[in-house]
């Protein structure tokens, strides 16, 4: 047995006695022991301090700072879940799936903030007008127009679907400020029970309108509480539309507006509920060993929402985001059905992947041409957009899972735009494009980006696409032989969320 540390320190023999030395109890000095000591070079150490020579010149700006650094961390979760997906390469079928990738995972929400006075309306409202309406998630959209135009119709009259846009006004505001208490809660219930009160048939155009806005508002509540429900409220929306048909909305009007927003929620819906949990809840339910609950949204929301397009509304849109409606809800996501082999369906394929890559104007419709500033903000965005779209077409609906000349042109296109911009608050491109990064270099592209947008000032919390883009690259990272598909491994990391992930 070696010396005690003190003693070694004090370089004097050592009498080893146990557990403690006798020297050292004689001196009246604390034993070191005997076990193990970690040890750093003293500064006055000449024979262990080793000390590198500082860069000069240039040379200093290659060295990275720890704040540089970027680490993705991949857990023993991540390692479960592609184990399993090599297991499972034709989709997530097979007997006891569902447990198997589906480790324990509560779902995420915001701290319970007790209500310690009571909220007064107008501060909410003051609140939703300087802050909130800052959030909302919407794309070739004017945001000062969205939030002039949703004040106006919620205080235009005592009306109840005007009595309802303003309750989800005050009940997103309460919840954005406050947190989750009793006053957002009860804001948001009396909210739904005024939608109800209003006459389910023959409504008015300027009443559907009102529906639909609170229906988007309600819908940002419950993402706001990371609360799958949020996809329900976007049906229920789209549920009003068809109190619109044999209406004529002239393109940048007030309604144009509202229908422009909520078409652009539901594609961006469409391309969630696809890859979340949809072929294990088809095993779930023909096994019938689970409980109907854990089937009952999915089929619903696909069967009877989903299942059908939203009429005459897609003018409304930009052309980048009619366009993405397609590739969301008219392409096949698997080769083992008929159709997708069909000559018919190949030349579809083709013929919108030109319709994208052709020059598309960037001027959305419900943009006024004065408004110069707003288009230049949003063209990049725009593009970003429709690389995405191709993007997604070429991985998802040909499954190709490899790299290409035209991919690689696609992405090096995207990455040439997303290096100039200061902020995104756009989930799907940021996800995309971000799925795309084979590179530290692209990667730290990605990250730094999100980092920049949410050290703004009332932002979009982008913590859920930052979390999905890095398990992505973990599955990347773990495939280095290329065994599983592009479409596996979307569908695996998206859902691995507890709820519906959104990309609005």
């Amino acid at each position: 047995m070696a010396s005690c540390w003190t003693c070694k320190d004090r370089k004097i023999s050592c009498d080893r006695h146990f557990p403690a030395c006798i020297k050292c109890s004689k001196s009246k000095r604390r034993c070191g022991g005997y076990g193990l000591r970690l040890s750093w070079p003293v500064l006055t150490d000449r024979k262990r301090g080793i000390v590198g020579a500082a860069p000069r010149g240039n040379n200093i700006r290659n060295v990275l700072s720890p704040r540089d650094l970027r680490c993705i961390n991949a857990f023993s979760k991540d390692i479960h879940l592609y184990y399993n997906a090599t297991l499972f390469k034709e989709g997530f079928c097979g007997k006891g799936i569902l447990e198997q990738l589906l480790p324990p995972c509560p779902p995420e929400t915001m701290p319970w903030t007790p209500c310690k006075v009571a909220a007064l309306d107008n501060d909410l409202l003051k609140y939703f007008e300087t802050v909130v309406s800052n959030t909302l998630a919407m794309l070739d959209t004017d945001r000062n127009r969205i939030r002039h135009l949703l004040l106006q119709m919620a205080l235009s009259d005592d009306t109840p679907s005007s009595k309802a846009l303003l309750l989800s006004i005050l009940a997103l505001s309460s919840l954005h400020r406050d947190g989750q208490q009793d006053h957002a809660a009860q804001l948001k219930l009396s909210a739904i029970q005024a939608l109800m009160a209003s006459p389910e048939e023959h409504l008015s155009p300027e009443v559907a309108i009102k529906h639909i806005a609170a229906g988007i508002l309600l819908s940002s509540f419950e993402m706001l509480r990371k609360d799958s429900s949020w996809v329900g409220h976007i049906c229920g929306a789209k549920g009003v539309i068809a109190a619109l048909q044999g209406q004529r909305f002239v393109p940048g009007s007030d309604a144009s507006v509202i229908l422009g927003w909520i078409y652009y929620y539901d594609v961006m819906t469409r391309f969630s509920i696809r890859h979340w949990r949809i072929n294990m809840l088809q095993e779930a339910s023909s096994d019938n060993k689970w409980p109907p609950n854990l089937c009952e949204m999915q089929f619903l929301f696909a069967r009877i929402s989903f299942a059908r397009q939203i009429p005459d509304i897609s003018t409304h849109s930009h052309k980048v985001v009619q366009l993405l409606y397609e590739v969301c809800s008219n392409t096949l996501l698997y080769s083992w059905g008929p159709q997708y082999h069909d000559d018919e369906y190949r030349k579809y394929l083709g013929g919108l992947e030109l319709r994208l890559t052709e020059s598309i104007s960037l001027t959305s419709p419900n943009t006024e041409v004065s408004t110069q500033e707003v288009n230049e903000e949003i063209s990049p965005v725009l593009e970003l957009f429709r690389i995405s779209a191709l993007v997604y077409l070429e991985r998802a609906s040909r499954n190709f899972s490899g790299q290409s000349t035209k991919l690689d042109q696609w992405v090096e296109d995207s990455f040439s735009i997303l290096t100039n911009l200061d902020t995104c608050q756009h989930p799907f491109p940021l996800f995309i494009l971000g799925c795309e990064a084979r590179t530290d270099s692209h990667r730290i592209v990605i990250l730094d980006l999100i980092a920049n947008t949410e050290e703004g000032l009332h932002v979009r919390n982008l913590q859920e696409v930052r979390e999905l883009i890095q398990s992505m690259w973990v599955q990347e990272d773990l495939d280095v032989n290329g065994e599983v598909g592009f479409i596996e491994k979307l569908n695996l990391v998206l859902s691995c969320s507890g709820v519906v992930p959104s990309f609005v």
